[in-house]
This record gives structure tokens, C-alpha cells and sequence, in this order.
């Protein structure tokens, strides 16, 4: 008798639960509905510029802003080896050639990011040797370009023939993140125009996407302005010891898509699918702003410059 009134009391409980769950589900998706446009991406932007990250209403997805904390942590391959290990299935296309006295890189990158497809071209310089890091990374380490080094790029995403968002503006990391959107590296293209401030500069890339193993042919050129397709990459990949596990990364990737698309099935926008996480699940949208991603690379640029300031202190020593 009291193990059946214990059963009535919990099917009683979980019926109050699932009905307050339900209730608050639908204030929320109200609440949505009713915010303008401005204030959803107002309040969207203030909880992903921890991430660096802002909301692009043309397009409706996510991309970098000018000032994110990636540009803090530069570039070194390592951060492409260590992408696996973030649930960053990726193609990278590393771009180098040295113009005004410096190494320059100008690296692509197309894949699946977590959670979403995006793409990404950044753009980074050295003025110091290679680093030899034992047991984490051996090679050059680039800093972010300055403001004054911008570049006026732009790149439309395809998967397969299908386009998914265009990007356009001067910057030294233009990105663009379709959320909740699945797809295979190799199902993706990049049709990219970047435009050089001079012919010396463009010169020096174009040499550089040449020994890529970009053939003349797949290039473009008029005045200063290169044009080229970024499908299947001409350069090694860097991350061939996590083969094995790539299939079940991506399995996850596309369940976590699953699931987004799953709990925001009530909108359509993804503006409106963010601001609903933003109030509902706020740690879901954590997760696809990268916050894991963030404490990562973070820990891993601190070893690297910690190692950079001890180089550069036994340099000066022999001055």
C-alpha cells in the first residue's frame, strides 16, 4: 500500500515538473516573439563578446569581431593539431610568403566548428625565429596584424553548390558560423577575393599560393585584387594522428546540431533560436560560442609566450 502511494506522489511531482517546464518554455518562446530585432541583438552581442564573437544580421549568423581574444593568442600550427581535441573538424589552407621584411601568413580554414559550419580567413605576421617548444610545438609563431595592415577580403561558403552566407569587409580574421548547420569539410567551398594594398604584396602572396600548389590557372588576378577557390586543400593536414577518432568527433558534431535544432524548432531565424538559448539554456549557447575552446587555447598560448619571453630574455643576454 505505501509503495503504491509512493508511485502516485512521484507521477504527481514529475506531472507538476513537466507542466511548469512546459508553461516556462512558452513565456519564453513569447517573450522572443515580442523583443525587436535591436534589442535581441543587443543582448545577444553582450553575451558573446566574451567569446569574441558578434551577431551578423545580413547574413543571420555569427562571426568575429575586430578586438576578440584570439587576436591576443596569435598563431602556430599547433592550434590546427589541437583542433580535433576541440570538436573542430577542419580543412586548413596555410598561406606563407614575406613581404616588408617579415614572414606573413594568410591561413583558410572550412569545417565543422561544434556546433556550426563556418569558414575563416586570417591573416597573421612574425618578426622572430622559430620556436622549438619539445613535446607541444616546433615551428613559426605568428602575431595578429595591426589595424593599419588590414586587408579588404571577402568569401562565399558553399556546401556543395549550395550557398550558405557571404562575408565581406578590412579585417585580420574574417569569419562566418552557421549555426546549428552539419556538414563534412569536404563538402564545402570557399570562392575568396582578397585585394592587396599594392602590387608588391600581391606579388609576394601570389608566389606564395603558387608553392601551395595553387596552379596559375585556379587563379585570378586583376590589378591588386587575387581571386581563387579554397575545396580541397593543396597543403598537409596537421591533425592525421586523430584519423581514427574524426567519425565519432563528427557524430557528435551532428548530434549536437541535432539537438539545437531539436530544442529551437519553434523559430526560424537563428537570431531568434540564439535569444531563446540566451534566455532558456544559456549554457547551450555557451557551447556554441566555444567556451571550452577559449580555456583551451588560452592555457595553451600561455606555455607558448611563457616559452617566447624566456627565448627572447636569453637573446638579450648575449647583446
Amino acid at each position: 500500500m505505501e509503495l503504491k502511494w509512493t508511485i502516485v506522489i512521484i507521477i504527481i511531482i514529475l506531472a507538476l515538473l513537466l507542466y511548469r517546464w512546459i508553461i516556462q518554455r512558452k513565456q519564453v518562446i513569447n517573450n522572443v516573439l515580442q523583443r525587436s530585432d535591436e534589442e535581441k541583438i543587443k543582448d545577444i552581442n553582450n553575451a558573446l563578446e566574451l567569446y569574441g564573437f558578434v551577431y551578423d544580421k545580413t547574413n543571420d549568423i555569427i562571426c568575429s569581431n575586430m578586438y576578440p581574444w584570439q587576436r591576443e593568442v596569435g598563431y602556430c600550427r599547433f592550434y590546427d593539431e589541437a583542433a580535433p581535441t576541440l570538436n573542430m573538424i577542419i580543412d586548413s589552407e596555410p598561406i606563407y610568403f614575406e613581404y616588408d621584411n617579415r614572414r606573413w601568413l594568410i591561413e583558410l580554414w572550412k569545417g565543422q566548428y561544434g556546433m556550426t559550419t563556418g569558414g575563416e580567413i586570417g591573416i597573421y605576421v612574425s618578426e622572430m625565429d622559430d620556436i622549438n617548444i619539445p613535446g607541444i610545438f616546433s615551428g613559426p609563431f605568428f602575431e595578429a596584424v595591426s589595424d593599419e595592415e588590414l586587408l579588404n577580403m571577402d568569401f562565399k561558403l558553399k556546401i556543395n553548390e549550395e550557398e550558405l552566407f557571404q562575408r565581406q569587409d578590412y579585417h585580420w580574421w574574417l569569419t562566418g558560423f552557421d549555426v546549428g548547420v552539419f556538414s563534412n569539410p569536404n563538402n564545402l567551398s570557399m570562392k575568396i577575393r582578397i585585394i592587396f594594398p599594392n602590387s608588391i604584396m600581391k606579388d609576394a602572396f601570389l608566389g606564395g599560393l603558387k608553392r601551395a600548389g595553387y596552379k596559375e590557372d585556379e587563379i585570378k588576378i586583376t590589378k591588386n585584387i587575387i581571386y581563387f577557390n579554397f575545396d580541397k586543400p593543396k597543403s598537409d593536414q596537421p591533425y592525421n594522428r586523430y584519423k581514427l577518432i574524426i567519425p565519432f568527433i563528427q557524430f557528435m558534431n551532428k548530434t549536437y546540431c541535432k539537438i539545437y535544432n531539436l530544442i529551437t524548432k519553434d523559430f526560424e531565424r537563428t537570431i531568434d533560436k540564439i535569444d531563446f538559448l540566451r534566455l532558456y539554456y544559456p549554457n547551450l549557447l555557451r557551447l556554441i560560442a566555444g567556451k571550452n575552446r577559449m580555456k583551451k587555447l588560452k592555457k595553451s598560448y600561455k606555455v607558448i609566450s611563457s616559452y617566447i619571453s624566456g627565448n627572447e630574455m636569453r637573446s638579450n643576454e648575449h647583446l
